[in-house]
């Protein structure tokens, strides 16, 4: 009967009909039922919070501040705090914890400019403008590389630093890891500086332990650390205030169970660079 007589496409029509008629009505109602979930998500949201929450405190021109801040996320986070007298430069092995403190700093400053909702003790900053260098991939479908997708996203942030009007606040994982050695430090290193130069407070994160011998007059270094024994690595992800002293990539090779020789030469070749400052076998 339906096929015959198209009653559900009739009835639709009708329907759709009704609903012009009493557009402004259906938008109201919309805007209404928003601002009723709105304040409900909102308390939800802070219900779940077990850590804790707090409520943003803005000072105009003031220092980016934040005590216990965690990863909401997180079933058993680290509480970790930081005062922004200068740009931010960590170092840190593999997996101790710098990426996850990226993500944290960033979720608590968008969280406190939206919902006035922020998962630490306490928070004060001035209003920013937040963008960010992180979890990039490639571009198939436009024909971007890595390292292009990378330069496009720090060029965003310096045209943005140009427009005036509030502080930029930019989170960067891993300046530039898209390209060879010696011209990411390089690059690395003038774009970070132009970032001290210009209205950025800059997050940045690095395996390249030469930048921290370059930008010493512009930004204060931090790091995670790890534990390492012979057949564990335990990290702690307190963040601590310096340059980072271990390394655990190869160490990291051993405990996958990669084969005895693979990680020796390695730790080799690895021991000579860093005492003469060549590669070689």
């Amino acid at each position: 009967l339906r096929i015959l007589t198209h009653i559900d496409l009739i009835k639709g029509n009708q329907m759709f009909s009704e609903l012009k008629e009493h557009r402004e009505d259906v938008d109201c109602l919309h805007e209404k039922i928003g601002r009723m979930e709105v304040p409900l998500s909102i308390a939800c949201f802070r219900a779940s919070l077990k850590e804790g929450w707090s409520i943003p405190r803005w000072e105009d021109g003031g220092e980016l501040t934040i005590t216990g801040a965690y990863h909401p996320l997180l079933q058993h986070p680290v509480k970790n705090s930081i005062r922004c007298q200068k740009n931010i430069l960590i170092t840190g092995s593999n997996a101790s914890g710098k990426s996850t403190f990226l993500k944290t700093i960033a979720l608590c400053s968008l969280l406190a400019q939206t919902i006035q909702t922020v998962p630490a003790e306490s928070y004060c900053a001035p209003i920013f403008r937040i963008f960010s260098s992180m979890t990039l991939r490639d571009d198939l479908e436009g024909g971007d590389s890595y390292y292009m997708v990378e330069i496009k996203a720090l060029k965003r942030v310096i045209d943005e630093s140009k427009k005036g009007g509030n502080k930029v606040l930019c989170f960067v994982d891993e300046v530039l890891r898209g390209t060879n050695t010696v011209e990411r430090i390089a690059a690395s290193t003038e774009i970070l500086r132009y970032f001290s130069q210009e209205n950025v407070l800059c997050f940045a994160a690095t395996h390249d332990i030469e930048l921290t011998g370059m930008l010493n007059d512009v930004y204060d270094y931090y790091y995670f650390e790890g534990d390492i024994t012979e057949n564990d690595i335990h990290f702690h992800y307190h963040l601590q205030a310096g340059v980072a002293k271990t390394r655990n990539a190869i160490q990291l090779l051993k405990l996958m169970g990669y084969e005895t020789e693979i990680v020796e030469r390695a730790e080799t070749m690895a021991q000579r660079f860093l005492k003469e400052g060549v590669w070689r076998e």
